[in-house]
């Protein structure tokens, strides 16, 4: 072992990660976190992927804060600072077709009310009807993601029944909701294709679209109309990255990068530290934290033996884009405007539509895409997912120039495996873009992750963003499985921090956190 000694080691300096060295650090411990990659934020950072743009800063994974938002926990770490400048956003989500129809979402909800209007009087008629509904799910997520998953008690679900008792209507949509696909749940609720394309395209990246119960992911929006919507950190995620780092270092915490974790260390039963992949052992006094999935904390980083037959099996069984549909993401660096010129022409109101993010589709070719995927098989023109995140935030590239963050859903293993599709795909899904964007011609560069790339770079499995489904029999105590629930494991002294843990995926910043409040209270 090395002379240096730490209380806790963090494995993983995502976000998840970093605020849980944050919390650990208010709390007076001594913190090193450990990360293989180059620079900090995992999938949520902001980086120069392209050598020829050094001033394009590229976000390949998460790109905005929406549900850590609507919670304290940038207040209560005092992020803002530590440099965190989060911007927002007046209409962060909209879906387009290819005639230039827009319906965007803004985080004025009368606003966006008279925008659904333009497509249907009656689907805005039912999203206003649904707000009640909407709003008291969000209620209890908003209370419930920020303390530990076995808050959710009898108390808790007894007075959200006595609060919809007397409410028929409302315990209508909520036991669809409960019981439908979200895909059924999406074509019972709206008419237009607008509607439709735009509920489809963001709930089928959240997790397997045609599971019952997944109806739920209906509230998938709602956010961005409750308190600050959403916010992008100003300088790309890395923005908000570096302000936690900022907090760790403050504290005395030390982030050590290219330092990939080989091994958990565990001695007597306890996990103790960890092995590089260099050789070097770190001590911890406490325990380790492992902001990485559960499958990679409790598999491969484990030796042989430490678990039991049973918890290997069930570690082994955590789904991860189990329905075979997974991210594949082209983020370019643009030496001009990318625009949408049909879209623009159109805008009544003048607003500038790259500012919001555009998702196509009707709900139709999401449900052929999802059979396709199932099958390891590509579409002729996939559904996408545009954003000019520099519409936004002018410091992510020169004046006058682009990033692109491009986004289509793929086979997570599709026939012939992705050494022989890459680049396939990447032509399918860039010509798929097209019928909607210009401004490609002024390409600097580009980089491609296939799902396999997300997996050998980041360590998601099969490339899923938040390590487990996030499937209704996949949260709280039960993320991400029954008996591995509450951030602790079967060896003492080590904590799920990531992802995969309660409140689960998306940049919220709370998994981490909790996990450390965790840690600290079973400290011998």
């Amino acid at each position: 072992m090395t002379d240096t000694e730490w209380d806790y080691i963090v494995v993983g300096a995502g976000h998840n990660g970093l605020s849980a060295a944050c919390t650990l650090g208010e709390q007076g411990r001594k913190v090193l976190v450990v990360d293989q990659l180059p620079f900090i934020g995992g999938l949520s950072a902001s980086v120069a992927w392209v050598p020829e743009a050094p001033d394009h800063l590229l976000s390949v994974g998460a790109m905005d804060d929406m549900f850590m938002a609507q919670t304290p926990l940038a207040r209560e770490l005092r992020l803002e600072s530590h440099g965190y400048e989060p911007i927002p956003l007046e209409a962060p989500y909209g879906w387009i077709n290819e005639d230039g129809d827009t319906l965007l979402l803004f985080h004025d909800f009368d606003r966006t009310l008279g925008e659904i209007r333009r497509f249907s009087g009656k689907d805005a008629k039912t999203y206003a009807e649904l707000r009640p509904v909407l709003d008291l799910i969000m209620d209890l997520v908003d209370k419930l993601s920020p303390r530990h998953p076995s808050a959710l008690g009898k108390g808790d679900l007894a007075k959200l029944a006595l609060k919809l008792a007397p409410d028929r209507k409302t315990r209508s949509i909520l036991g669809k909701m409960l019981t439908l696909s979200v895909f059924e749940m999406i074509s019972e609720t709206f008419d237009s294709d607008a509607m439709r394309g735009l509920w489809a395209y963001w709930t089928s990246m959240i997790g397997p679209a045609d599971l019952d119960g997944t109806g739920m992911f209906l509230m998938a929006y709602h956010a961005l109309h409750r308190k600050l919507g959403v916010l992008r950190p100003r300088g790309g995620m890395t923005g908000l990255m570096n302000a936690f780092a900022s907090k760790v270092r403050g504290h005395g915490g030390e982030i050590r990068l290219e330092s990939k974790v080989e091994r958990i260390l565990v001695e007597g039963g306890r996990a103790v530290g960890v092995r590089l992949a260099d050789g070097s052992r770190l001590r911890s006094r406490h325990g380790v934290l492992a902001n990485c999935a559960p499958q990679v904390a409790l598999g491969p980083l484990l030796a042989d033996g430490v678990l039991d037959r049973q918890t290997c099996n069930k570690v082994a069984m955590i789904p991860a884009n189990s329905v075979n549909a997974a991210a594949f993401k082209i983020d370019f660096a643009v030496g001009g405007r990318v625009g949408f010129p049909k879209a623009a022409a159109k805008r009544r109101d003048r607003f500038d539509v790259r500012r919001a993010t555009l998702m196509t589709g009707t709900l139709e070719e999401h449900m052929a895409a999802l059979r396709a995927m199932k099958l390891g098989l590509a579409v002729e023109n996939p559904p996408v997912y545009m954003a000019v995140l520099s519409a936004n935030d002018a410091t992510i590239a020169p004046s006058g120039q682009d990033v692109l963050y491009l986004h289509a859903n793929v086979p997570a293993d599709p026939v012939g495996g992705w050494s022989a599709n890459k680049d396939l795909y990447t032509q399918t899904i860039i010509k798929s873009a097209q019928r909607f964007m210009d401004g490609l011609d002024a390409e600097i560069g580009r980089v491609v992750h296939t799902p396999k790339d997300f997996e050998d770079r980041f360590g998601t499995p099969k490339g899923c963003y938040f390590h487990v489904d996030m499937t209704p029999l996949r949260l709280g105590a039960n993320r991400p499985a029954r008996g591995l629930g509450g951030y602790v494991t079967p060896v003492a002294g080590l904590y799920l921090a990531g992802a995969g843990s309660h409140p689960g995926g998306t940049v919220n910043g709370w998994c981490g956190r909790l996990a450390a409040f965790e840690a600290v209270k079973h400290e011998n």
